[in-house]
């Protein structure tokens, strides 16, 4: 439908400009004409500049001058030959064809009719940005490597996030590097490090990001960027259940929700069917993740049908209470959406997860309170 619309289009321009050419008279035009035409339309153009106030008086008398004498030239010079209108005309009409038509060739050689367009300001300001990014790196990097003490330590940990965030692992490595060659250097200097190394290479941990790796986890034995990378060695040389066992007691040894818990939970169930264990659940290291459930109230000894159910509905209504005097309370969010889909309460749950879904703009990408997020919304549409 598209397509057709399009050449509807392109024959009514190409019609449009073709006929006034064909309609108009066909006598030729002398090139004296053609310039007193011009010339004249020159005086009257500096009127109208004048009366606008554009140019002064002494201005306009100057130029009104210079083309008079443009014209008395032109008035008593021989003809200088004959512009042909047909040789023009002919000129005109294979334009108007030919630019639609390689036009189209070339945007279906190059476009994508699906594709919805971006406003020209948008991109502009995002090159714009790119490259004020771009400049403002290069001018840091240059100046951390001509302090001759080494540069500060935030200099070079700012160069390096930046270059993460720019997807430019290499350089990346290269800012962390100079810190791991420090006597102060922190476990997560040489995690941070090793992490840029094993971006670089795609995925690999190669002998390098491994003893940096190493050396994190001496400093630091729970820093867990380094214990996942270490056990992604570990995947990768073969040793399986080891590596799925650092993965689980690392994930047993944390005291809360963290966002990097995402990343054990999927390599430890990538793992898993390779060494008959059983896969993991990542409700089960963020409890605030699951929500009451009924099960969780049936517990409650000596509790009837009646009382239980009361209690579940009293027990929500004092958390749906609490959000409206506390309302940037993600996880409590998460936790009504997840207590009203037990009580098969739709469109409750649904509301609870669009008042989750404002709250999770600034949380990182990786961050799987996102996907819950998303896929309440999805599931209770």
């Amino acid at each position: 439908m598209m397509i057709l619309l399009s050449g509807i289009l392109i024959a009514i321009v190409v019609v449009g400009f073709v006929y006034p050419i064909f309609a108009s008279k066909t006598g030729d035009l002398t090139r004296e004409e053609s310039a007193l035409s011009m010339l004249h339309d020159q005086l009257s153009e500096l009127d109208r500049e004048l009366a606008r106030g554009v140019i002064g008086k002494d201005e306009e008398r100057a130029a009104r001058l210079e083309i008079q004498r443009r014209i008395i030239a032109v008035g008593t010079a021989d003809s200088a030959g004959i512009i042909e209108g047909q040789g023009g005309r002919t000129a005109m009409v294979l334009s108007a064809i030919l630019v639609p038509v390689a036009g189209v060739a070339l945007y279906f050689s190059l476009g994508s009719p699906m594709m919805p367009s971006v406003p020209f300001a948008d991109r502009a300001e995002e090159v714009a940005s790119k490259q004020e990014i771009d400049t403002l790196t290069a001018q840091l990097r240059t100046k951390l490597l001509e302090d001759e003490n080494g540069g500060p330590a935030d200099g070079w940990i700012l160069l390096g996030e930046t270059f993460m965030r720019m997807e430019r692992y290499a350089d990346a490595a290269e800012a962390f590097g100079q810190l791991t060659q420090r006597p102060d250097a922190t476990s997560g200097t040489f995690s941070r490090y090793a992490e840029a190394l094993v971006m670089d290479e795609g995925g690999p941990v190669t002998p390098r990001a491994e003893r940096a790796i190493d050396q994190a986890l001496v400093l630091e034995p729970s820093n867990a960027a380094a214990t996942y990378y270490k056990a992604l060695a570990v995947q990768q040389a073969g040793a399986l259940e080891e590596a799925h066992a650092m993965l689980v007691a690392r994930l047993d040894l944390a005291d809360g929700f963290y966002p990097w818990m995402e990343s054990y939970v999927s390599l430890a169930n990538f793992i898993a069917p390779n060494i008959e264990a059983v896969p993991l659940s990542l409700a089960d290291y963020a409890p605030a993740l699951n929500g009451p459930s009924v099960e969780d109230v049936e517990n409650a000894a000596g509790l009837s049908e009646t009382d239980r159910s009361a209690f579940v509905a009293s027990m929500v209504d004092r958390l749906a209470t609490r959000l409206a005097d506390e309302p940037d309370d993600l996880d409590g969010w998460l936790q009504l959406a997840r207590a009203y889909t037990v009580l098969e309460r739709g469109e409750d749950a649904r509301n609870a997860y669009e008042q989750a879904s404002g709250l999770i703009a600034d949380l990182p990408a990786g961050d799987p309170r996102r996907a819950l997020v998303a896929e309440g919304i999805a599931a209770t549409q």
